[in-house]
């Protein structure tokens, strides 16, 4: 058994570990599954990150970001009680609630939604022979999606994505941008409370209906509403967006990899796991230890910080053999941790997949190539964000 202090030691904040944290982690002269640094304990394998993520002793730590931020909680995550944040009996209450959206037939039934949606963004993309398809496709299909789900008005997509980003800055740990987000997080309630008005007067088939039903059956506080509001609009979004870019930019650079998927529809769903695996939208768990524990051989007192390195662990050699290849036809013995796992598994994979799968369909049909017309403008840290995408475009024969 090891403590703390006999674990090697890192630097995540070195000019070398900033630009290449895999390559640094790989290239350290001693390698571990598992090292210490100033910000806490870094978990590095794929085994160490899923133990993290199921064992009952970890928990989110979003809260230690705000407060070193100053802000209040509720800033991102609302006034009540939301599913990142929340354990046991708390946790089991709110997540059986939202599930009653996420069923599979619900999100199949957005499919010819999306896929109507994507071909209607390209087609101006296509025509021009390229663009920015950060701005201009990626950045507008979880939007839409959202709306349609909780049952808000579409023509607030825009306003509604362009305010998660914002939010989301608060895992940067950038205490500059407190000011921002606080005042984001009060025109998220603002929408919120104009949301609740309006199905209280009319309910529908929509997340926020379930959500009231919920709150007038005593399952849920109307804070709680509003916190699970929050939650699904930057959960929805933000993860969706950017990971249809980073998938983009791949196949952008590896046309090889493209021209199978064009040439086979039945790699597409595939496809979108191997992108995830290589390039993960989220490239960090943060976790804390309620209780002393013991993961693997490492005594974790409580109170400890635990990053979770998911870039690493979708790298580990003993999970993903060649795990530097790129490949679409590649067969995943065990899941790529985009999503999480364990007890806090995201109820929207399975609507996040199916936005992701649509888009490559609706792009083979259409796209005979891609390739990068200047540089991506790409934000790398807890989360990746692509703030640009530029591509210059082939159109499929009979698509020009």
């Amino acid at each position: 058994m090891r403590t703390l202090e006999e674990l090697p030691e890192i630097d995540p904040f070195s000019p070398e570990f900033v630009e290449d944290p895999l390559g640094a982690r790989e290239r350290a002269p001693e390698r571990s599954w598992v090292d210490r640094s100033a910000r806490g304990v870094e978990v590095l394998d794929y085994d160490g990150a899923v133990g993290v993520l199921t064992s009952p002793a970890f928990v989110a730590g979003i809260t230690h970001i705000m407060e070193m931020m100053g802000l209040d909680a509720s800033a991102l995550a609302g006034p009540g009680r939301n599913l990142l944040t929340s354990e046991g009996d708390d946790h089991t209450r709110l997540r059986s609630v939202v599930s009653r959206w996420f069923t599979p037939r619900r999100v199949e039934q957005l499919r010819g939604a999306v896929e109507t949606l994507v071909a209607e963004l390209i087609a101006p993309i296509t025509a021009a022979g390229g663009g920015d398809v950060a701005t201009e496709l990626t950045h507008r299909i979880p939007g839409p999606v959202f709306c349609w789900m909780i049952g808000a008005p579409e023509e607030r997509a825009d306003e509604l994505f362009a305010m998660s980003q914002i939010l989301l800055k608060a895992f940067s740990g950038d205490a500059a941008l407190t000011g921002a987000i606080s005042e984001q997080g009060e025109l998220m309630g603002a929408f919120v409370a104009e949301l609740v008005a309006a199905k209280r007067r009319e309910p529908g088939d929509d997340l926020m209906s379930i959500l009231l039903e919920a709150a007038d059956a005593g399952l849920l506080t109307m804070d709680d509403v509003h916190s699970l509001a929050f939650e699904m609009l930057t959960a929805s979004t933000d993860n969706t967006a950017n990971s249809a870019a980073l998938a983009l930019e791949l196949l952008a650079r590896r046309p090889d990899q493209w021209a199978l998927i064009r040439d086979d529809p039945a790699l597409v769903p595939g496809a979108i796991e191997e992108c995830a695996r290589v390039d993960p939208k989220v490239r960090e768990g943060l976790s804390y230890t309620v209780e002393d524990t013991v993961l693997r051989d490492v005594e974790i007192p409580a109170d400890t910080i635990v990053w979770s390195s998911v870039l690493s662990a979708h790298h580990d050699p003993a999970i993903y053999p060649d795990p530097h290849r790129f490949d679409v036809t590649r067969v995943h013995a065990r899941p790529q941790l985009n999503f999480g796992v364990g007890r806090h598994y995201c109820l929207g994979a399975a609507l996040a997949r199916m936005e992701l799968t649509s888009m490559l369909n609706v792009l083979r049909e259409n796209w005979a190539g891609f390739e990068l017309d200047g540089e991506p403008v790409v934000e790398r840290s807890f989360g990746v964000t692509v703030d640009s995408l530029p591509l210059k475009v082939t159109a499929a024969r009979g698509q020009a």
